[in-house]
C-alpha cells in the first residue's frame, strides 16, 4: 500500500520581531485608560501603527482626521515602512510623488516586488544615496541589471543590516553579485534567490581582503559544493547558515574546508549528490560549535549509518542540541526484504545515546510518480513547531499519522492526490494546522476538482496567495459550477490577490479561477498561444467590472512576437489606457 511523507519546512529568523504581538500588547494597555476617541491615543501608539502598517495606508486612513496627525505623518522623523507589491499605476504614481520621495531620508523598511517599480524608483541610481535610515531593503522579482546598480551604490548605506534578493531573471555573473553583497558595510543577514542557469558553473573567488559583518544567511537556490571554501572566507561572523541545495554535482575530491568560522551554531542544508565521506570533511572543519542542525539527503545509504553519525556528534559537534534529520532513497520495491532493512536501521538509531538525547526516528515506504522510495526522518523536532511556517503535505496518510499541530503556520502545500470527502479537511482542521490563519496555498497534484478547490478555500478564508505548480484542476462545467451556491460564497468572501498558474490551463479554467478570485490584484498564467488572445480580451475586460483591483499580470514561455499581439489588441480593444508592457527571459509582464 502506497506510503506517504509529511514534509518539514522550517523558517529560522531570530532576528525578526513579531510587530502585530506588539502592536496588540501596546492597543491592550492603551485601552486600560478609558480613550474614547482615536485622536486621544498617544504619539507613541501611532508610531507603533505606523511601524506595522505600510505608510500608504496609514496615509490614506488618517491623514484626513485631524492636524496633529497630519504632522506625524509628514513633519516627523519616525521611520517610515513602504511595501510596494500589487499596487495600479496610477496608485503607484500617486504614492511616489506625495509618500516616498518627500520621505525618503524616513523610509526604515523598503520591499519592491513589481519589476517595473525599481528602475522608477531608482532613477537616476545614485538616488540610492539617500535613503539613509534605510534598515531592512527586500527586492522581490528584480532584474539583475538593476541589482548590481542599486548594490554598488548601497554600500554607502549606513545602517542597512538586512537584504533579501529574489531575481526575476537570470544573472550571467552571480560571482558580481556576491562581491557586492559582501561589501556591504553593516549587512547582518541576508537571504539570495537567484534564477537556477549558472550556479554549478561559476565559481566565487575567494576573499582576500573583503569580510562581511553578515551573520544569518540564507542562500535559497543551488549553491555548488566546490563553492564553499570561497563563500566562508567572506563570512567569519557567520552564525546561521541556510542552503535552499547544496550541490556536489561538479565537486573535485581534493576540496579541504578549513575552520574559518567559530561562530556557526545554526545550520539548515539540504544536501544533493554530496557522499557522507565527503560531508564528514566538512562537519569536522565547520561544525564544533553547532547547537542546531537540519539536513536532508538522498540516495548514499551511509547516511543512515548510526555509529557513523554517533562518532561525528561526540568528536567534532559537542555542543548540538538539535538533530533534525531526514535521508530518501530510491528502492525497487517495497518488499519483506527492504523492510528488514530499515527495522535494523531503526535499532541502531533506538539505542542510549539517541534516546539519551530524545532524538526519535521512523521510516516510511511511499511510491511517488511510479517510484518507490523510503524516507527515514526524525519526528522529535516538532517540539519545535514554533519555527514551522510552511507545512507540505503528501497524501492523505501523511494527515492520519501526523501527530504534530504546527500552530504558527500560514502556508500550506498539497503535493499529492486526495479523496473528494471533506474528511481529510477536517482532519487537518483538529489536528494539524489553523486552516483560518493561512495566508498562501500551494496546489502541486493533479486531477483537483473545482468542487474540492471551493471546499477548501471555504475552511481558509484568509488566503491572499494562491499557486497551482501542476495541471492541477480537471475540466469542469463552467456553469453548473457558477450556479453553486458555495461557489457563490467563495466568491463574494475570500480574499485571494495573487494567483499563479504554472502549468498550462485551459482558457475556461483561467476564466473560471477570475470569477472566483474577483479581488486578485496579480495574476500568472501559462496559456496556450491559440487562446492567448481571447483569454486575454476576457480578462482585461473584467477589470472594468468584476477585477478591478486586478493591475499586473505575468504570461508565461512566451514568444517576444506575443508582446505586438497584444499591444494591438489593447489598442484595437480598448482595454487599457494607461499601461506598461516588458518580456524579461521568456516571461511578458503588464502592469496598468
Amino acid at each position: 500500500m502506497e506510503q506517504n511523507k509529511l514534509k518539514r519546512k522550517i523558517t529560522f529568523d531570530y532576528w525578526n520581531v513579531n510587530k502585530k504581538e506588539k502592536l496588540i500588547e501596546r492597543l491592550e494597555s492603551s485601552s486600560e485608560k478609558s480613550i474614547t476617541l482615536f485622536e486621544d491615543f498617544p504619539n507613541e501608539l501611532f508610531y507603533e501603527i505606523c511601524d506595522y502598517l505600510d505608510v500608504y495606508y496609514v496615509y490614506k486612513a488618517f491623514n484626513n482626521l485631524n492636524k496633529r496627525l497630519q504632522t506625524l505623518l509628514f513633519n516627523s522623523t519616525v521611520p517610515l515602512t513602504i511595501n510596494i507589491s500589487s499596487m495600479s499605476k496610477s496608485i503607484f504614481q500617486d504614492y511616489n510623488k506625495h509618500i516616498i520621495i518627500p520621505n525618503q531620508h524616513r523610509i526604515k523598511t523598503l520591499r519592491i516586488s513589481n519589476p517595473f517599480i525599481v528602475d522608477l524608483l531608482f532613477s537616476p541610481v545614485r538616488i540610492t544615496s539617500k535613503f539613509i535610515r534605510l534598515e531592512t531593503l527586500i527586492f522581490d522579482n528584480i532584474k539583475s541589471k538593476y541589482l548590481l546598480n542599486i548594490l554598488n551604490h548601497s554600500k554607502f548605506l549606513p545602517n542597512l543590516s538586512s537584504l533579501v534578493i529574489i531575481l526575476i531573471d537570470r544573472s550571467q555573473d552571480p560571482n558580481k553579485i556576491y562581491q557586492h553583497i559582501f561589501r556591504l558595510p553593516v549587512l547582518k543577514y541576508c537571504r539570495i534567490s537567484l534564477k537556477e542557469e549558472y550556479f554549478n558553473h561559476f565559481s566565487l573567488s575567494i576573499s582576500t581582503n573583503v569580510t562581511s559583518h553578515i551573520q544569518h544567511l540564507v542562500i535559497d537556490h543551488n549553491f555548488s559544493l566546490h563553492n564553499l571554501n570561497a563563500l566562508l572566507s567572506y563570512v567569519p561572523q557567520l552564525r546561521c547558515l541556510i542552503f535552499h541545495c547544496l550541490d556536489g554535482t561538479h565537486s573535485n575530491k581534493s576540496e579541504i574546508f578549513p575552520c574559518l568560522s567559530n561562530n556557526l551554531t545554526h545550520v539548515s542544508i539540504n544536501i544533493k549528490n554530496i557522499t557522507f565521506e565527503k560531508f564528514e570533511i566538512i562537519i569536522k572543519n565547520l561544525f564544533y560549535q553547532l547547537e542546531i542542525l537540519h539536513i536532508s539527503t538522498n540516495n548514499d545509504s551511509i547516511y543512515v549509518d548510526a555509529n557513523r553519525w554517533k562518532q561525528l556528534i561526540l568528536s567534532f559537534m559537542p555542543n548540538i542540541r538539535i538533530f533534525d534529520f531526514q535521508h530518501v532513497n530510491y528502492i525497487q520495491n517495497n518488499n519483506d526484504n527492504n523492510k528488514a532493512i530499515y527495522d535494523s536501521i531503526m535499532d541502531q538509531f533506538s539505542s542510549s545515546f539517541w534516546s539519551e538525547r530524545k532524538w526519535l526516528f521512523e521510516y516510511q515506504f511511499y511510491v511517488q510518480q511510479s517510484q518507490n522510495y523510503v524516507i527515514f526522518y526524525s519526528i522529535n523536532q516538532y517540539r519545535y513547531t514554533d519555527f514551522v511556517d510552511h507545512v507540505d503535505i503528501h497524501g492523505e496518510e501523511a494527515i492520519m499519522s501526523c501527530v504534530n499541530y504546527f500552530q504558527n503556520a500560514t502556508k500550506l502545500t498539497l503535493s499529492h492526490s486526495f479523496a473528494a470527502s471533506r474528511v481529510w479537511l477536517r482532519i487537518i482542521l483538529e489536528h494539524i494546522i489553523p486552516l483560518k490563519q493561512l495566508t498562501t496555498l500551494v496546489i502541486d497534484y493533479n486531477a483537483l476538482s473545482f468542487n474540492q478547490l471551493i471546499k477548501l478555500l471555504r475552511f481558509t478564508p484568509n488566503i491572499h496567495t494562491l499557486t497551482f505548480k501542476s495541471h492541477s484542476i480537471q475540466k469542469s462545467n463552467s456553469m453548473l459550477i457558477q450556479q453553486n451556491q458555495t461557489f457563490r460564497l467563495i466568491s463574494n468572501t475570500n480574499t485571494i490577490t495573487n494567483v499563479t498558474i504554472e502549468e498550462r490551463y485551459t482558457a475556461e479554467n483561467i476564466k473560471l479561477l477570475a470569477i472566483l478570485c474577483p479581488r486578485m490584484q496579480h495574476l500568472t498564467i501559462d496559456i496556450l498561444t491559440t487562446e492567448l488572445e481571447s483569454t486575454m480580451k476576457f480578462i482585461l475586460l473584467k477589470t472594468k467590472t468584476d477585477l478591478q483591483h486586478l493591475c499586473s499580470m505575468c504570461i508565461k514561455t512566451s514568444r517576444k512576437s506575443m508582446i505586438g499581439k497584444l499591444k494591438a489588441l489593447i489598442e484595437l480593444e480598448r482595454l487599457l489606457d494607461n499601461y506598461v508592457i516588458k518580456m524579461i527571459d521568456s516571461n511578458i509582464y503588464l502592469w496598468w
